[in-house]
């Protein structure tokens, strides 16, 4: 895997965490209907098929609803400031299907901490 490749797919797999950390906020805007681009991402996760045409179209759908920042603007790029990655000094939870970037613990208010796209409980790692 080169590295454009790697970066987008850490990309998506913030999107993906992003998603699913505004889901509820995000079912609040995009309504549930079939050609919802919303609908199509959960169930592209859910099927274990490439989510990234469906991240492109919602982030196209929120900003044509006046989100300005649409999904990848909300994402942070680039490594930590004086953060080693090669020692883990902080508990992540992860997606259990590996397709997202996984949930920060303070914004967790229910443990076990579980997906919001499939249900399942998420996967406890080192940071």
């Amino acid at each position: 895997m080169n590295e454009e490749t790697c970066r987008r797919a850490g990309q998506i797999a913030d999107g993906l965490a992003w998603v699913c950390a505004e889901l509820d906020s995000l079912n609040a805007v995009m309504p549930d209907k079939k050609t919802s681009p919303l609908r199509h991402l959960l169930a592209a996760v859910r099927n274990g098929q490439d989510p990234a045409d469906q991240l492109q179209a919602l982030h196209i759908a929120l900003r044509k609803a006046g989100d300005q920042l649409g999904v990848w603007g909300h994402l942070r790029t680039g490594p930590l400031t004086g953060v080693d990655e090669q020692r883990p000094f902080e508990p992540v939870y992860l997606c259990p299907l590996g397709r997202c970037s996984g949930r920060q613990v303070d914004s967790a208010t229910t443990f076990p901490l579980t997906c919001a796209i499939t249900g399942r409980q998420l996967r406890r790692d080192q940071l």
